[in-house]
């Protein structure tokens, strides 16, 4: 056992030997809840005072339920990528989050998840993405004009619904060929509902049954009514209008598995509800904390606008998309930003047969949990942890990998399908806005974050923008 562990087990309750292996080391728990409390508080807070206290691996008691948190890279790799057939997807988690998606690429496990993720995989070919970074370009374009009506008469915007709006509108136009400003609102609403819901419903240890009207309860259901509908007029409109660009959708309704079947209209549906959550929500937040935390640091906003002024040379119009490779300051920014804000920041797996990670025993039927929000801010692995250093992802020794501890669209099999068109909207955005505007926040100290299903931040980001 290396000094962390031994000094871990000397801060936590002492483990007990299990087949040649220990039980792995535990902080301080309350009565039969156990650590369910203290993580329904402050669930970020919680995990990383942990990882702090028991070390890589750290046994956590929800009530009758057995986590275990593993916050080591080289472990986490071994669960989620070596050995990830003992470590599945099968997970209260993932139930819950099917209430919304059904059996989707987010949620699925085995074969099915296999055909479905091999049905989709083309969609994100690189010619096809490239035809969308153009689309996005065009979306993020047009978004100037009420960033340039703001900068004209001083009016203050408040960036997460900025983002949110604007991703929105980029997902309709790369999902279903569609301009959403009618829906928008009808989407803003629903989704948070949608997402405090599923969160509290894993979080908590007991839940009564949707049927049940309470308050909650029903605004959950007419949020997933209005989500429903949305996807479904949008469908059918596709499938009754012809196309002449290329989005999500289309090439969704077109692929064939290896049976040469089509998506079934179920399972059309969950897919494109999963786009629609994973492909707006997660961007949005990511591109708020970007802008965000380049604004509160003029340094590095300085770095990124210089790159943009000299590669941009006076050019008008849309972002030019060849030019995304040659965003070096810009790429590592966001990096950065994804390291101390993972928008998936938690990942449940369910384990099949008892295990040892490392010197720790693993029993079978309890759950392990990764996250990037943990081991992203490990200060054996990153130095100054919490600062935002872009640098950290510039140069030959940008760490970049799992191994290096930073996986913020996670890993092995199951890692995000659609990263590379996320990483791709998120520097289009950012060059086009960047370029022409520069942000000032209103409120000095940034929100902190709020651990739900996505890591979004706890409260309004005020700004005011002016031309560069």
């Amino acid at each position: 056992m290396n000094r962390r562990e031994v000094s871990a087990s000397s801060k936590a309750s002492t483990s007990t030997s299990v087949s040649g292996s220990r039980l792995a080391p535990s902080p301080a728990a309350s009565g039969w809840l156990g650590h369910a409390g203290a993580f329904q508080r402050d669930p970020l807070g919680f995990l990383l005072s942990t990882a702090k206290t028991c070390g890589p691996v750290a046994r956590l008691q929800l009530g009758p339920l057995t986590y275990h948190l593993v916050s080591d890279p080289g472990l986490i790799a071994e669960v989620l990528q070596a050995r990830a057939s003992n470590y599945v997807r099968d997970t209260r988690s993932s139930r819950r989050v099917r209430m919304v998606t059904g059996e989707s690429l987010l949620t699925s496990e085995g074969e099915t998840w296999r055909h479905q993720r091999q049905t989709a995989q083309p969609i994100f070919h690189h010619r096809h993405l490239m035809d969308l970074a153009r689309t996005m370009a065009s979306v993020a374009d047009d978004a100037c004009e009420a960033w340039d009506r703001a900068a004209r008469e001083g009016t203050t915007l408040e960036l997460s619904m900025e983002m949110n709006r604007l991703s929105f509108a980029i997902a309709g136009r790369c999902l279903f060929g569609s301009d959403l400003r009618e829906r928008v609102e009808a989407v803003e609403k629903a989704f948070p509902v949608l997402l405090d819901e599923l969160f509290r419903r894993t979080s908590h240890l007991a839940n009564l049954p949707l049927w049940v009207p309470l308050p909650r309860h029903l605004a959950f259901q007419r949020s997933l009514a209005a989500i429903d509908r949305v996807v479904a007029e949008l469908i059918e409109e596709h499938r009754r209008l012809p196309r002449t660009r290329v989005d999500l959708l289309g090439l969704l309704m077109q692929a064939r598995g290896e049976d040469g079947q089509v998506l079934s209209d179920d399972l059309l549906r969950n897919q494109v509800i999963t786009f629609l959550l994973a492909g707006h929500e997660t961007t949005a937040n990511a591109l708020t904390w970007a802008v965000a935390l380049l604004a509160a640091s003029p340094g590095e906003r300085d770095a990124v606008e210089g790159e943009l002024d000299t590669l941009r040379a006076g050019d008008a119009g849309a972002w030019d998309v060849e030019r995304l490779s040659q965003l070096e300051r810009l790429t590592a920014a966001l990096q950065e930003t994804l390291r101390l804000y993972p928008s998936i920041w938690i990942a449940e797996r369910r384990v099949v047969a008892a295990d040892d990670l490392g010197c720790w025993h693993i029993p079978a039927g309890s759950a392990v949990v990764v996250s990037p929000y943990v081991t992203h801010r490990s200060p054996e692995h990153w130095e100054t942890p919490d600062a935002f250093r872009p640098s950290r992802f510039l140069g030959g020794g940008a760490r970049t990998l799992l191994r290096d501890g930073y996986f913020p669209f996670g890993a092995g099999p199951h890692s995000c399908i659609g990263q590379h068109f996320a990483l791709m909207e998120a520097k289009i955005v950012l060059a086009t806005l960047l370029s022409r505007f520069r942000v000032t926040l209103l409120n000095r100290a940034l929100p902190p974050p709020l651990g739900g299903i996505t890591l979004r931040p706890s409260a309004a980001f005020p700004i005011r923008v002016e031309r560069r």
